[in-house]
């Protein structure tokens, strides 16, 4: 991340030039590992599928407003990425979910995890609960038990994710360190949800194959 100053390069000219720059952070131990570097390129490609462009000749408009959550959110990944690498506790999944929770919770699409989306019911009490994507939320098994839905989670991994979702939304970025995963295709679980949420299809990100 830079600091820079910009500045015409003619009075009549829609080209900006850099005049000064200086560092702000930098990555010293991701570049060494593969899989995290996977990890970035993939934070990056996500935020860059959800930003709208940048007009350096225009005020500041809502539509820019709206995108300092993004970055606030991609900010906090990187330095968080970065730093479970430097402690030898990097897990791809573990970075990926919180980013993705990060970034759901910014766009106010987190999943409904205190009621089930069909009946109230709370879901601390419920036995089982699923995702249920195209709802919202999380389910109990008394309401979903008879859908037979492409869309809708395992009880395994509705309830793994379900907790795991409720550490993201509760403790800053920077206090969180690596999720123990007892299921990694939770992770899917996820991206499924969050692909439904901003419509985007698993083939638009040419690096998640190298992550997942």
């Amino acid at each position: 991340m830079l600091r820079v100053e910009l500045g015409r390069s003619k009075s009549t000219s829609d080209l900006y030039r850099a005049k000064e720059w200086s560092p702000i952070w930098i990555h010293e131990k991701i570049r060494f590992d593969y899989k995290a570097f996977c990890t970035m390129c993939l934070m990056l490609e996500i935020i860059d599928h959800m930003s709208t462009d940048d007009d350096l000749h225009d005020d500041l408009t809502s539509s820019e407003d709206s995108m300092i959550g993004l970055f606030r959110v991609l900010s906090n990944g990187l330095v968080h990425l970065e730093a479970r690498v430097s402690a030898k506790s990097f897990d791809r999944y573990s970075e990926l979910i919180i980013y993705l929770g990060k970034l759901l919770i910014e766009q106010g699409v987190f999943p409904e995890r205190s009621t089930c989306v069909f009946c109230d019911q709370e879901l601390k009490n419920a036995s089982l609960i699923y995702l249920v994507t195209d709802h919202g939320g999380f389910g109990c098994s008394e309401c979903v038990g008879h859908l037979e839905d492409a869309l809708l989670s395992s009880a395994q991994e509705g309830r793994e994710l379900w907790e795991i979702l409720g550490v993201v939304a509760n403790e800053k970025y920077q206090n969180l360190v690596e999720l123990k995963l007892e299921h990694t295709e939770i992770t899917k679980t996820l991206l499924s949800y969050f692909f439904y949420q901003f419509h985007m299809e698993p083939k638009q990100l040419k690096g998640l194959s190298s992550v997942i």
